[in-house]
């Protein structure tokens, strides 16, 4: 931070006749504000009277208000030389050097000014600014704390520490101070800026705009308001007003840095590039030498994946002399992007060798040497990037996309972990992370990525459609219906949203909402296999069999063949298999196996197999089962079931100790081990078994039904009938049948 200094000439002091004269003369020039013609007379008197501080000072002062500072300099440590007690020769010193950036020494003659006194408060406030410029934000707030105690009313010291806790990274306190410099001079605009930049800091985008509308009242041309006014708006997601915003810097000040970048990047994010395009179009008819405006229109129709015009203009933004690092950086994603990965790192090699600070070139080039499958030279330059900025959030990206490409998906997902540490709000960086977990099977972590993703970018399609891809998504969030009723806003004519939220629905017991959602999709889409597959499965749970079978039906006719074509069949064989229908169910069954079978394919078979009292096939099935997953605690326990007909003690044992290490709190598990026990005449041990299923579930019907056969077992006829009607009460449909064979 500078704060210019302007140069007084004090009245003149008694020395040699002549050389008084000149200093008269250049006096009179200097506050007639010829400052040349002031040092010509001063040096006159230098060259009669050489031991002269008063004309060194005074052309010091000259050479200062003609901004040669460095000749100022030269002269104020000359008059020190001769007047080494002379204070304001110091302070004016320090103030020359600051003007040249060397803040060091500029300190260094302001110490030597305080320390010779008489201390003013300008003392410590310019010391303040010299050390704000070297970073010392700290020693700066001390500066500007004393000149507070000199000078309380200043409402320029209130503004230069508030800069400073800003850049100290205290905005709390930097707003205090901007608070006090507004009450003390409310009309000066530059503060409501550095006020609202400290509120945007601390997340009040609301208060930044508001600040930012304050200092365009105040000052209308002030482009950088509007141009900060529009990155507050655009992170508020109010993208018309950023835009709105961002037009109206550059029409005040078209060279201002980066306002064209971030409007073509808003227009983007609202996914108007036709609006971007028109813009630039109408700005280049008005400005048709202006390098950036091509630059930036490139950049549209490179999102737009028009690599060719995009070429043309980032060729005529060089050719008019834009031969920046990011002209070339851009070029070089346009030739990737066109696949031209050689000329792509060309370009990258000279945006690096224009700035080898540049990241973007790093990452470019990277990408360049991945479609030239250089794997080691993508990790080498990313390396590079990195190193430059170790939160740069693409670098961790594009690192983490090559793992992914490599197969390498933990070491991915931790590139995209960081590229989120960096950038909170990267979407490209929880969808991919989202994508990668659902692929390693972790779908509670995919599910709330895709749940970040949605509600940092809620208008990005792409994101629900991921989230309702992830299997059996609705188990992982509580928020499913809620999240497809704003995908369905967002495009009511995708009739998968509508499955989706029918899905949720479902998992939360709302049947008829579920059954209202799938036949609205289907209106959108008749041919849409997926939700004829699941108004099905409710219609199944709703024991409309009927329906649910003429679901499964119509889509087989549409498609037959696919993988996707398994689950209607294996789901008709498991109605026909309830329906008694066993030949149809096998039938079914087995054409579901030969198409794609999955863990439960092989469950419902071998529930039919074990019906059919086809033991040792019943226990292949369920292995299948098991080996696809090996935690499937239904599969584990009816392979236990099987095996318990064939007396495999043993097996029956190791099937219920897994499916139990799979689900401990599984009443269906111990009822069944009890069912198992019985065959292998352990009467006792199942009663104990649904004991424990009927602790864990009071109403399981199904646990009472059993233990009462287990009684009988045990010549307990009353119990046995008194938990056989307790099972009839809880609905048990097998009960009555039952009941009447033993309770007679």
């Amino acid at each position: 931070m500078k704060k210019v200094l302007f140069l007084l000439l004090l009245p003149v002091t008694t020395f040699a006749q002549t050389a008084n004269t000149y200093i008269q003369n250049g006096n009179a020039r200097a506050n007639e504000k010829d400052y040349k013609g002031a040092v010509q007379n001063f040096t006159r008197a230098i060259e009669l009277n050489d031991k002269s501080s008063d004309a060194y000072f005074y052309r010091a002062n000259a050479n200062g208000n003609l901004r040669d500072f460095k000749s100022a300099i030269a002269d104020y440590t000359k008059t020190v030389a001769l007047k080494p007690d002379f204070t304001t020769a110091y302070f004016y010193k320090a103030n020359a050097e600051s003007n040249v950036q060397d803040y060091q020494a500029a300190i260094d003659d302001f110490n030597r000014a305080i320390a010779l006194g008489p201390k003013t408060a300008e003392m410590f406030l310019y010391r303040g600014n010299a050390k704000s410029n070297l970073k010392d934000y700290a020693g700066a707030i001390a500066d500007f704390t004393i000149a507070l105690q000199l000078s309380p009313d200043r409402a320029e010291i209130y503004e230069y520490r508030g800069i400073a806790k800003n850049n100290k990274g205290n905005f709390a306190a930097a707003i205090d101070d901007y608070n006090i410099a507004i009450k003390l001079n409310p009309q000066k605009g530059v503060v409501y800026g550095y006020r609202a930049g400290a509120k945007a800091s601390m997340g009040d985008q609301n208060g930044a705009v508001a600040d930012y509308t304050i200092a365009i009242s105040i000052n209308p041309q002030n482009a950088e308001a509007f141009l900060y006014r529009a990155n507050a708006k655009a992170e508020l997601q109010d993208f018309k007003g950023a835009i709105e915003d961002y037009k109206k810097a550059a029409s005040i000040n078209p060279e201002l840095k980066n306002v064209f970048l971030y409007l073509a990047n808003t227009q983007g994010k609202m996914g108007d590039s036709k609006g971007a395009l028109d813009y630039f179009n109408k700005s280049i008819a008005q400005h048709p030498q202006l390098a950036l405006l091509y630059l930036y229109r490139g950049v549209v129709e490179s999102n737009m994946n028009n690599y060719e015009a995009a070429m043309d203009d980032f060729n005529k933004s060089i050719s008019l002399g834009n031969r920046s690092a990011e002209a070339y950086q851009s070029r070089s994603y346009a030739k990737l992007s066109a696949n031209n990965p050689s000329g792509a790192k060309l370009d990258a090699d000279t945006a690096i060798a224009i700035d080898p600070k540049n990241i973007n070139g790093y990452i470019s080039r990277s990408k360049a040497k991945l479609a030239m499958k250089d794997t080691s030279g993508v990790m080498a330059d990313l390396a590079l990037a990195i190193a430059i900025n170790g939160k740069s959030d693409e670098a961790y990206l594009v690192r983490g996309d090559t793992h992914r490409d490599l197969g390498d998906m933990v070491a991915a997902i931790n590139d995209y972990t960081k590229a989120i540490q960096a950038n909170p709000n990267y979407t490209y960086a929880y969808l991919n992370r989202a994508i990668e977990k659902d692929k390693m099977n972790d779908k509670i972590g995919a599910v709330r990525d895709f749940e970040k993703l949605i509600a940092i970018a809620p208008k990005k399609e792409e994101a629900y459609t991921r989230l309702g891809n992830v299997s059996n998504f609705y188990k992982y969030t509580a928020n499913g219906v809620q999240l497809f009723t704003a995908a369905i806003a967002l495009n009511p004519v995708n009739s998968n949203f509508y499955l989706h939220r029918g899905e949720a629905k479902a998992a939360g017991g709302d049947l008829a909402g579920a059954l209202a959602d799938f036949d609205a999709g289907l209106a959108k889409n008749p041919k849409n296999t997926a939700i004829l597959l699941k108004r099905g499965l409710v219609k199944a749970t709703k024991d409309d069999y009927a329906g649910a079978m003429a679901d499964f039906n119509t889509s087989l006719k549409i498609d037959s063949t696919s993988d996707a074509a398994a689950l209607p069949y294996q789901n008709k064989g498991y109605i026909e298999t309830k329906q008694g229908n066993y030949k149809a169910a096998m039938k079914d069954l087995d054409r579901a196996v030969s198409i794609f079978s999955n863990e439960e394919t092989f469950l419902f078979r071998g529930d039919l197999r074990l019906i059919l009292k086809d033991y040792a096939g019943a226990a292949d099935d369920y292995h299948n089962a098991i080996y696809l997953n090996p935690t499937y605690a239904r599969a584990l326990a009816h392979s236990g079931i099987a095996k318990s007909y064939l007396g495999d003690a043993q097996g029956v044992n190791e099937d219920f100790a897994a499916a139990l290490k799979a689900d401990p709190n599984s009443a269906d598990t111990y009822t069944d081990r009890a069912a198992a026990k019985v065959n292998l005449k352990d009467a006792a041990g199942a009663v104990a078994d649904c004991n424990q299923a009927i602790k864990l579930n009071l109403k399981h019907s199904r646990a009472y039904l059993q233990r009462g056969l287990a009684k009988i077992a045990l010549n307990d006829k009353a119990g046995a009938c008194a938990d056989m009607n307790k099972a009839a009460e809880f609905g048990s449909k097998d009960a009555p049948a039952v009941i009447a064979k033993y309770c007679k």
